[in-house]
């Protein structure tokens, strides 16, 4: 018997489980990353999947399977003016991540549809989401959602 994965917000009880897809995550970004981690990570990420759920403007998405949960992402409406001169509403995706077993299967095309959904009922009108230009998979991913490049940064150190 095949069981389709159901998207669904998270609940505490997958906490434990995020924190292993956000670990995996940081495997897939550590390399691109210059800043040093801060040594209390792991509580900051779990005390930001608790606010996404407490938030209404915000929400950590996950996928589950049969053993276990296959993806999540974290979204939250923003307000655009802070970054330009703009008020568009969009809705920011982070900490999204799919297993690497479970990748190909169009989960992560979920989270992205799920993110959309989110984003109408709230008024907004775009979806964003940063990525280290390095990550190559991630730039490709992302393209093939629809996705197109918004800015740059650029970094230098001191």
């Amino acid at each position: 018997m095949t069981h389709e994965p159901v998207l669904r917000e998270a609940t505490e009880a997958d906490l434990d489980e995020m924190l292993s897809l956000w670990r995996a995550l940081e495997q897939i970004q550590g390399e691109y990353r210059l800043f040093p981690m801060v040594e209390d990570a792991e509580t900051r990420i779990a005390g930001l999947f608790r606010e996404a759920n407490a938030d209404p403007d915000s929400s950590a998405l996950v996928i589950e399977g049969p053993d276990g949960l296959l993806g999540m992402a974290i979204v939250r409406l923003t307000e655009q003016g802070h970054h330009s001169m703009s008020s568009a509403r969009a809705v920011e995706l982070s900490r999204v991540v799919v297993k690497e077993d479970s990748r190909g299967r169009g989960l992560g095309k979920m989270l992205i549809e799920a993110a959309t959904v989110f984003g109408k009922q709230r008024g907004a009108t775009f979806l964003t989401a940063k990525l280290f230009t390095g990550n190559t998979e991630g730039r490709v991913f992302w393209e093939r959602m629809g996705f197109v490049p918004r800015y740059e940064e650029r970094i230098k150190p001191v």
